[in-house]
């Protein structure tokens, strides 16, 4: 699930009803912010969550897009080695791996401790192939686990309409409530060259401006 980086924008009070258009290699995302105020009691059985302070940087990157490439997440291919090592340096991020019963990976976890005694997630997801079986209530419930022993006064996150279909009803099981609403623009990365252009086929690949009459 989509969980993307940044603090809460300024408001826009100057937008018209209508439809725009944008440039063929920008994407436009409809975002809900989300809250939790409290943890969930009985939200589901955490699973096993490992913090790592020094990923290994290939390991992280192919991790980070197994899960995100799907929902055309490049964070991970545009950050070199030596980036990956002075992010997770900083004690302010943390990154979870997560683990069924039988210890294997299942999934990951980032959230970053803000100003303010508040925690934002900002990377969440199961490997694509386990999805569907119950674990992301599990993997969610161990990273909530992890972030609550912090004694944050909040902790939020935002979404995007580029996600599954199910991410607000999923987050809102979990605990968060919509507080929020905008959009965001930002490059596609297929035409920018940091994920395949096969990435997501759900979301259209659009890379020659539209020229009325031509064919």
């Amino acid at each position: 699930m989509q969980v993307t980086e940044g603090t809460l924008p300024d408001e826009i009070t100057d937008l018209a009803s209508g439809y725009r258009r944008i440039p063929a290699d920008k994407i436009v995302n409809a975002v809900t912010w989300m809250e939790a105020r409290a943890p969930l009691q009985g939200l589901a059985h955490p699973l096993a969550m490992v913090r790592v302070t020094n990923p290994e940087p290939a390991f992280y990157r192919s991790v980070f897009l197994e899960i995100g490439a799907p929902w055309l997440w490049d964070r991970a291919a545009e950050m070199s080695d030596a980036d990956i090592a002075a992010h997770f340096a900083d004690p302010r991020q943390h990154l979870y791996y997560g683990h069924d019963e039988s210890g294997s990976h299942i999934g990951m976890a980032e959230f970053t401790v803000t100003d303010g005694n508040e925690i934002e997630i900002t990377y969440f997801g199961l490997f694509p192939s386990l999805t569907g079986r119950g674990l992301g209530k599990r993997l969610m419930a161990g990273a909530l686990d992890q972030a609550w022993r912090l004694k944050p006064e909040r902790i939020w996150l935002h979404t995007s309409s580029i996600d599954h279909h199910s991410v607000i009803g999923f987050y809102r099981a979990c605990g968060f409530e919509p507080f929020a609403a905008g959009f965001e623009i930002t490059d596609d990365p297929r035409i920018k060259g940091t994920l395949p252009r096969d990435c997501a086929p759900q979301i259209p690949l659009i890379d020659t401006e539209w020229v009325p009459g031509a064919r």
